[in-house]
């Protein structure tokens, strides 16, 4: 009757309860005995029983009835637990748990009362286990090793008490006895169950697997890396606001500077036009609750690697657990991207992690690297991003750790702490790094060169570089002459070329990047003027709508191949607008060769082309787009038995 908690309980039920199948004939008139006895023995319960039916129902008291109790005093220490007072239902957890003296009705073994039985012992197990989960979290762990081994004792199978005595036993430093409890329970679940631990063991057991070669106590400098950022560029030149700027705010994210960073995130920092200041814009108020997150953004050759390498180098004292680089070759020459899986592998592996204790998931490898990460203070630098999908499960979760991340787009759906959009050098910037790499022999007497060839470089770093690099191999050249054979477009590429690609490989692999419509327009840039571009003109020239048009300009905006100067006005960099007009100029000789006779039928071009293109290509021309470009460039139609222009293959659909 008290198990049924103020529920009525026929006569016939209290025969079963007390006798099963075996209940003699008395057996009515001897449970109406009993009550009668039970009124006389205890009058207070004789008060709470009543009789219903042919059976009777007991009206225990608030208070009266322990398993009540302890239900609600479980419940209450749920509730404090959801308002944040953890200690309070901690207290709460224990003192509902001391209600019991051992398991529910002991000595009662009639099977009609073992469900109940089994109801309430579960209670007790679940809520013991939600306090020792509490406890856990509050440090205690080696005050409930011996209450743990008890409970685990007497019921071996069940394994999140299993997972919770590995894990104190674990924290309080015998962790060769946990590793020993795992495997026995193994086998255990094997022989009697024919299965393996479930995932919260296994996930605790890897957890205790990493930890032990990176825990707390353990120094990172034992591991296979602590430092292996690439080493600083030898020529490294200019960028000193930038670089004031970085630093600057990662220490204020950090607590460890008295003002705040002096740029806005996602300013513009390097526009040789601008001298003015910019001001402070924090990105979030919240910022300093999570983990430091620098994004450098710009067009390729820019110098993104070589300013967050040199950042990185000057940040290792704030950093000093791990300095750690990975290229994620969205970039890179003939290799695929690297997924987050994988740089997830080799963040661990580098990290001193065995092979056996690297789980094969992304979200479980994620997670052991967040786990790694926390109470340290650790540099992680992410090369040559193509998203921000490739990087998410990268990103450290708590705070005291720093990712600098690089990309040749703007990762919009990132959310940096900061964000640097690199421009080109200002003219003292690139005479500075001409100088540095060329030497001041021949750059001293002819200042006036010097100048030339950087504004021939467009101040951008990986030009100014390798024309620095080719003077200095030449000493037989001047700079006078290395500027005469920068002058000119197609000379001005070849020259500042090497034999693993130079310029011309670094605008390619962005090339390559663009949808074909993308690429389409990027070709048709090359016929235009450089600095006077405009959705309209464009808009004619490719034969597309303006919304079309100035959706695909904005993306090679995105795509640093392009500079937004007002809305639907744009200006292409001198070496990009290079680039962009070879590339026509190739597919224009090819096409002047193979549609000579026919301006209007589709040709197949089934032989190689010294261009990323996919082959055999069709090249249909339009008739509206080359009438279109004939008449803007010369007013003039095509005579009857005429080639078509070169011009028009900047307008075919080749992808």
């Amino acid at each position: 009757m008290l198990l049924a908690d103020g529920s009525p309980v026929s006569l016939d039920r209290l025969i079963d309860a007390v006798w099963g199948q075996h209940a003699p004939a008395t057996a009515a008139k001897q449970i109406r005995n009993a009550t009668s006895d039970l009124r006389r023995i205890h009058p207070e319960m004789g008060r709470m029983l009543a009789r219903v039916g042919d059976g009777y129902q007991l009206h225990a008291e608030e208070g009266q009835l322990d398993s009540r109790r302890f239900i609600r005093q479980a419940a209450k220490a749920r509730q404090l637990l959801q308002e944040g007072d953890s200690a309070e239902a901690l207290g709460e957890f224990r003192s509902a748990l001391s209600l019991w003296r051992g398991p529910a009705l002991t000595g009662l073994a009639t099977p009609a009362l073992q469900a109940q039985v089994a109801r309430l012992n579960e209670l007790r197990l679940a809520v013991m286990e939600e306090c020792v989960q509490l406890e856990l979290a509050h440090g205690l762990h080696q005050s409930v090793v011996g209450e743990l081994s008890v409970w685990v004792a007497e019921h071996p199978l069940r394994e999140r008490l299993v997972a919770q005595l590995m894990l104190a036993l674990y924290r309080s430093g015998a962790q060769a006895r946990a590793l020993n409890l795992y495997e026995q329970t193994r086998q255990t679940l094997r022989s009697e169950l024919g299965v393996s631990p479930g995932p919260e063991l296994q996930e605790i057991h890897r957890y205790i697997l990493v930890n032990d070669q990176l825990s707390p106590g353990h120094d990172l400098s034992s591991s296979l890396w602590r430092n292996n950022l690439p080493a600083g560029t030898v020529h490294f030149a200019g960028r000193l606001r930038e670089q004031r700027f970085l630093r600057e705010s990662v220490r204020a994210h950090a607590g460890k500077a008295a003002a705040p960073p002096t740029s806005a995130a996602g300013a513009d920092l390097t526009s040789p036009a601008s001298a003015a200041a910019p001001t402070t814009s924090p990105t979030s108020p919240s910022a300093a609750a999570v983990s430091a997150l620098v994004a450098i953004d710009g067009m390729p050759g820019v110098g993104k690697t070589a300013l967050a390498v040199h950042t990185a180098h000057q940040l290792t004292d704030d950093y000093p657990d791990a300095q750690l680089f990975v290229d994620m070759r969205a970039w890179t020459v003939d290799d695929r991207p690297l997924d987050a899986a994988t740089a997830l592998g080799v963040l661990l592996s580098g990290l001193g992690v065995t092979p056996g204790a690297i789980p094969a998931g992304l979200e479980e490898r994620s997670a052991i690297w967040r786990r790694m990460l926390a109470d340290r203070r650790v540099l992680i630098l992410l090369d040559n991003v193509a998203d921000t999908r490739q990087i998410l499960p990268l990103l450290p979760g708590t705070p005291g750790c720093l990712t600098i991340v690089t990309s040749r787009y703007r990762l919009t759906d990132l959310m940096p702490t900061d964000h640097l959009t690199l421009q080109e050098l200002s003219s003292d910037e690139g005479r500075a790094l001409f100088r540095t790499i060329a030497g001041d022999k021949r750059t001293l007497s002819e200042r006036e060169a010097v100048d030339d060839v950087v504004g021939i470089c467009g101040h951008l770093p990986l030009a100014i570089r390798l024309a620095a690099t080719k003077l200095r191999h030449r000493p037989s050249w001047t700079v006078s002459y290395l500027a005469s054979r920068l002058a000119t477009g197609r000379q001005r590429l070849a020259t500042l070329d090497t034999e693993d690609g130079g310029l011309t490989e670094a605008f390619r692999q962005s090339y390559q990047g663009l949808a074909p419509e993308q690429r389409r327009v990027f070709r048709l840039l090359g016929q235009l003027p450089g600095d006077l571009i405009d959705v309209g003109n464009v808009a004619g020239l490719a034969g597309l709508p303006p919304v079309h048009t100035d959706l695909l300009l904005e993306s090679l905006v995105d795509a640093h191949l392009l500079h937004a100067m007002t809305p639907g006005r744009y200006r292409m960099h001198e070496l990009l607008h290079a680039y962009a007009a070879e590339l026509a100029g190739e597919l224009g000789k090819l096409v002047d060769g193979r549609l000579i006779g026919s301006a209007s039928k589709p040709h197949a071009l089934p032989l190689p082309l010294p261009l990323p293109l996919p082959l055999p290509l069709e090249l249909p021309v339009p008739a509206q787009s080359r009438e279109h470009f004939v008449a803007q460039s010369s007013g003039e139609g095509f005579s009857e038995g005429e080639p078509p222009r070169r011009q028009i293959p900047a307008v075919c659909s080749i992808p």
